[in-house]
């Protein structure tokens, strides 16, 4: 995890812009990444009788799918920097970390919507 962190810090430093735009485009797209997998990919497993855990993670998923989107150039060039420094494919680097980018991504949404409903008390 060391190299992951200092390769992200490295990259961060010399491209910021990467993470300006992602944030920026993050704010500005926030019913893109939420409501589609919300309502549209929610709905799908409704109408397929699914049980709610299933629905659950597939809404989860399906939303950190779409939120990792906006840092694919970002996780690409910290996936170059990796695979340098440990002799491995940029691709396969690059796959393990967007995929652990997703169901980070994942799960910190599932615990903000759980954080959300528990302060509201609905849940």
């Amino acid at each position: 995890m060391r190299l992951y962190r200092e390769a992200y810090i490295f990259v961060l430093k010399k491209n910021y812009m990467l993470l300006t735009i992602a944030t920026a485009l993050l704010i500005l797209t926030f019913g893109f990444w939420i409501g589609i997998p919300l309502f549209v990919v929610g709905n799908i497993f409704a109408e397929l009788n699914a049980s709610i855990l299933i629905q659950g993670v597939c809404v989860f998923i399906s939303a950190g799918l779409l939120f990792s989107l906006f840092f694919i150039p970002l996780n690409l060039k910290v996936a170059k920097r990796v695979g340098e420094m440990k002799q491995q494919s940029t691709l396969q680097t690059f796959i393990r970390l967007h995929l652990a980018f997703i169901l980070l991504s994942a799960v910190v949404l599932c615990l903000l919507f759980l954080l959300i409903l528990w302060v509201e008390g609905t849940f």
